[in-house]
């Protein structure tokens, strides 16, 4: 039996259009050239790398100066940008905590993004909220679903978990979890609901 249910963030809940065009133009270039840096290092900085150490030499590949300024402008407006989800998301984030079931958000996110998520008007649908900064570990790694399984207080199987990536599924199937690679809004509400956390529509 499901006894909590645990979302990832990006692209589950929030699928901002412009995660590269925004910075892009508030740096003054090219969308292509700001995104072709944006992966780059990420992995790190969502396990508790500093905001200096993963925008500055994206900065620095854009011919610009990595000043504390610019650094703070890229780390608030990406922050932003992904705290933006979904009507559809939000609904049925309501819908679950509607339920009684413990709801939380398992998420490789930096520390700004973390506190953007704290104060998110969405965050009261949640009861618990996880993000790979502040743990020190980031998913698919084994201890980042171990640590998230502890704080919830329920057996791995009782965790229903939606994430977009194959290899976070797979991990979380691999920590004993119950996994769904996320489709669509409508594609994860069905299989809730086959689940049993959703009543039929």
């Amino acid at each position: 039996m499901i006894r909590a249910v645990v979302f990832d963030l990006g692209q589950v809940l929030a699928s901002p259009p412009d995660i590269h065009s925004h910075p892009a133009g508030l740096l003054g270039v090219a969308t292509d050239d700001f995104a072709a840096g944006y992966w780059t290092g990420r992995q790190a900085y969502d396990e508790g790398g500093s905001d200096a150490d993963y925008w500055g030499p994206l900065l620095s590949g854009l011919g610009l100066a990595p000043d504390a300024e610019s650094v703070a402008l890229l780390a608030g407006t990406d922050a932003t940008i992904w705290t933006r989800i979904r009507p559809e998301a939000e609904r049925l984030l309501a819908d679950v905590a509607a339920t009684g079931l413990v709801t939380g958000l398992l998420s490789n996110a930096p520390v700004p993004l973390g506190a953007a998520i704290e104060a998110a008007p969405w965050r009261r649908h949640l009861d618990r909220v996880y993000v790979s900064a502040l743990i020190g570990s980031a998913k698919p790694k084994r201890a980042i679903y171990d640590h998230a399984a502890a704080d919830l207080g329920v057996p791995p199987a009782a965790i229903a978990f939606v994430d977009d990536r194959p290899e976070n599924v797979e991990g979380a199937l691999a920590a004993g979890w119950t996994a769904h690679l996320w489709q669509d809004d409508a594609d994860t509400r069905a299989w809730l609901t086959e689940l049993g956390v959703l009543a039929e529509r």
